[in-house]
């Protein structure tokens, strides 16, 4: 049996909850589940913790409240910079992440068997969410994904509906 693992993220930035985390309660599939602090760097050798070679799929969630749609991010890029700090405090910018690494990179999966339920981004951002992500493509890019969630408006209806679509592509790409 294929093992799946979903992450999702901590609030952040005086929010009371991280959408991500809330769309990550209603998954009813059977896969592992982590929430990570919101912390550059740190979220990722917190996640290796887990024995990510025994997964078949890594799917990284965050959200994205600028957003109208769910989108599954095609790749992540080498930087982080943001305006505002993570949950310890730091604010990065326009910092490399890996100097060993290219300026971009993609997921190997295949998106085109996951475009009926979300759209397809380039931008992963420069915060927390692409920093995971890069990691995450540096070690395991034939396995990993990131999806952003929109604004949800705290709506329990949005959170499942979220999830719903969320399990159709972990359906596709398993």
């Amino acid at each position: 049996m294929k093992k799946i693992l979903v992450t999702a993220f901590k609030p952040f930035n005086k929010s009371k909850n991280n959408y991500s985390s809330e769309v990550l309660k209603e998954i009813k599939l059977d896969v592992d589940k982590v929430i990570l602090d919101v912390v550059y760097d740190e979220s990722y050798e917190v996640l290796k913790s887990n024995d990510l070679n025994s997964y078949s799929l890594i799917i990284a969630l965050g959200e994205a409240r600028s957003r109208d749609y769910l989108s599954v991010e095609k790749q992540a890029k080498n930087i982080s910079s943001c305006s505002i700090v993570d949950n310890k405090g730091v604010l990065k910018n326009n910092e490399i992440i890996d100097l060993n690494f290219e300026n971009v990179l993609e997921t190997k999966l295949d998106l085109s068997r996951v475009t009926e339920y979300a759209s397809i981004s380039y931008d992963a951002g420069k915060f927390v969410c692409n920093n995971l992500y890069f990691h995450l493509l540096c070690d395991y890019p034939d396995k990993s994904l990131f999806i952003h969630i929109p604004e949800c408006n705290n709506e329990l209806d949005n959170y499942k509906k979220y999830a719903k679509l969320i399990e159709n592509i972990i359906e596709n790409l398993k």
